[in-house]
C-alpha cells in the first residue's frame, strides 16, 4: 500500500511539472496575442500551470482511478470534463484576481471585474472546456490498449516481426473452476474485477507490461534490461502476493473465498509483431512464452507458488529476503535439454 502511494505521489509530481510548464508557455503565448497590459503573464502562467497540475494529478491518481473505476466511458468523460473545466477556470481567475490586485490600483471586486471581463476570461473558458473534453476523450480511449502500443502503431514499430529479449511472468489463480460454480458467473466476473485491480499497485510499481489477461490468468512482460532492476520482475509478484493478502477479508466477506494464485518466471529471445485485420493487437510468438507456460504447470506438483528457471534465476539478482530452491527439471516436447526449475520462497516461510 505505501509503495502504491508513493507511485501514485511520483505520478502527481509528473503532472505538476508538466501543468507549470504548459502554463508558463501558454501564458506566455496568450499574452503575446492578446497584448493585454498584465503584470507577469509568464509567472501568472506558471501559477496556473502549477496548481492545475497538481490538483488534476491528485483527482487522477487518488480518485478517478480508483474510486470511479466502475462508471461508464460517457459518465467520466462528462464528469471529469465538468470537474477539470471547473478546476482550470476556478485557478485562472484566482491568480488573475490576485496578480490584478496584488500589483495595480484595484480593489477585489474591481480586479476580479477585469480578469473575467477585460482578460478574455470567457473566451479561455471556451477554449477549457473544448480542450479538456478532448483530452479526457483521448486519455480514456488509450486506457482501452496498453501504454505505449498507440504511439508504436503510428510509428510503425513492429509492423514487421523483431526480435526481442523480454521477461515474461505467468500468474494464474487457483482453483478458478470451482470458484466460479460456488458464486456464480456475474459474482465471479465481479472477483476477478476486484482481483486485476488489486494488482495493479504493484504492476505499475515494477513497470511491468501487461501483455494478455487469459481468462483468470494475466500474463506481465519486461523487457530483460528494464525487468532485472532491482529484481523487478520478482518483487511484482511478491508484491501481489501482499496485496492481495491486505485485502484477503474483504474478498472473504464480499465473496466467500479470496484468491490464491501461482507464477512463473522466464526470460529470452521472442519475437515481437503486430497481428490482425479487424482488431490489432502486439503479440509474441517463440518458446519462451510455451516454456514460461509449462514452467508454470508444475506449480502444483511441486507444491510451489512461483517457479523461475535456472536461466532466469542465474541472470538476475535475488532480493534479500527470497531464497531459492531446485525443485526439478522440465523435460519439453521436441527438445534435448530439460529445463531446471526453482522455487523461490521467502525466508520468513522457510
Amino acid at each position: 500500500m505505501f509503495l502504491t502511494r508513493n507511485y501514485k505521489l511520483q505520478n502527481v509530481l509528473i503532472y505538476t511539472v508538466i501543468g507549470t510548464l504548459a502554463g508558463a508557455i501558454i501564458g506566455y503565448i496568450l499574452h503575446e496575442v492578446d497584448k493585454i497590459d498584465v503584470a507577469g503573464p509568464t509567472l501568472r502562467g506558471f501559477f496556473i500551470g502549477f496548481l492545475v497540475g497538481t490538483s488534476i494529478g491528485l483527482c487522477e491518481e487518488f480518485l478517478f482511478l480508483d474510486k470511479f473505476r466502475k462508471k461508464s466511458y460517457l459518465f467520466l468523460l462528462i464528469f471529469r470534463s465538468v470537474v477539470y473545466s471547473i478546476v482550470i477556470a476556478f485557478f485562472e481567475l484566482l491568480i488573475n484576481s490576485l496578480s490584478n490586485f496584488l500589483t495595480k490600483d484595484m480593489g477585489i471586486s474591481e480586479s476580479i471585474y477585469s480578469a473575467v471581463y477585460r482578460e478574455n476570461f470567457l473566451r479561455d473558458l471556451v477554449i477549457i472546456v473544448i480542450t479538456s473534453t478532448s483530452l479526457i476523450a483521448l486519455l480514456q480511449i488509450r486506457r482501452l490498449h496498453r501504454p505505449g502500443d498507440l504511439i508504436k502503431y503510428v510509428i510503425g514499430k513492429y509492423h514487421l516481426p523483431e526480435e526481442v529479449n523480454k521477461i515474461f511472468l505467468f500468474i494464474d489463480l487457483k482453483s478458478s473452476t470451482a470458484i466460479a460454480e460456488k458464486i456464480g458467473n456475474t459474482q465471479y466476473s465481479s472477483f476477478l474485477i476486484d482481483y486485476y485491480h488489486d494488482m495493479t499497485g504493484a504492476i505499475l510499481m515494477s513497470k511491468a507490461e501487461i501483455y494478455q489477461y487469459i481468462g483468470d490468468e494475466i500474463i506481465l512482460t519486461w523487457s530483460y534490461e528494464k525487468g532485472v532492476i532491482d529484481a523487478r520482475c520478482i518483487n511484482c509478484f511478491f508484491d501481489i502476493l501482499a496485496a492481495i493478502e491486505m485485502k484477503k477479508e474483504t474478498y472473504l466477506r464480499k465473496y466467500g473465498v479470496h484468491p490464491e494464485f501461482k507464477a512463473a518466471l522466464h526470460s529470452g529471445t521472442v519475437s515481437v509483431t503486430w497481428i490482425g485485420t479487424i482488431k490489432k493487437e502486439i503479440v509474441y510468438h517463440g518458446d519462451v512464452i510455451n516454456t514460461t507456460a509449462r514452467i508454470q504447470d508444475e506449480c502444483n506438483k511441486y507444491e510451489q507458488k512461483f517457479l523461475i528457471s535456472e536461466h532466469m534465476l542465474n541472470n538476475i539478482t535475488l532480493p534479500g529476503y527470497l531464497k531459492s530452491e531446485f525443485v526439478g527439471e522440465l523435460q519439453l516436447k521436441g527438445k534435448e535439454k530439460k529445463v531446471n526449475i526453482f522455487g523461490l520462497k521467502s525466508i520468513a516461510e522457510i
